[in-house]
């Protein structure tokens, strides 16, 4: 049985959240805001055998220690479910999460979402929290605590 294409699952996706044309614009891009600001795009990749899902962190401009909690995160994809923290053209922090075609449906397409929003909500609180932990301890004493 052929996989569905990309049009049919986010037609899948789209009837499942209420937005029945949901679609890939001229760049092949789809994106929702949640909650009026949180913008997730969802491309297919079909070189790649796989679909990327984005969203951009709130946190605006990061720390070195920001940085550095956040990249820690990237180890083995351990802190973002299997996806990977990056900047965009902005310099931005964003975090990425992939879903082989092979897995692909429209409610595992929900789920990815779902799951990239719950990570960026986690590491954007991390992330500040993080920021004024830093400020008040030393460097060191800030890691020990979070590893």
């Amino acid at each position: 049985m052929p996989s569905p294409s990309p049009a049919e699952l986010l037609t899948e996706l789209g009837s499942a959240i209420g937005i029945p044309a949901l679609c890939l614009d001229a760049q092949g891009c789809c994106r929702l805001m949640f909650d009026g600001s949180r913008l997730v795009e969802m491309r297919h990749v079909p070189a790649q055998g796989r679909w990327l899902l984005t969203t951009t962190l709130h946190a605006a401009a990061l720390s070195s220690e920001g940085w550095q909690l956040l990249l820690r995160g990237n180890l083995v994809g351990g802190g973002f479910g299997g996806g990977w923290a990056g900047l965009d053209e902005q310099g931005r922090a964003v975090l990425h999460l992939p879903m082989v075609d092979a897995d692909a449906s429209g409610p595992a397409l929900l789920q990815a979402v779902e799951l990239l929003l719950n990570h960026a909500d986690r590491w954007d609180k991390r992330l500040m929290e993080g920021a004024s932990t830093a400020r008040t301890q030393a460097p060191v004493q800030f890691w020990a605590q979070r590893i």
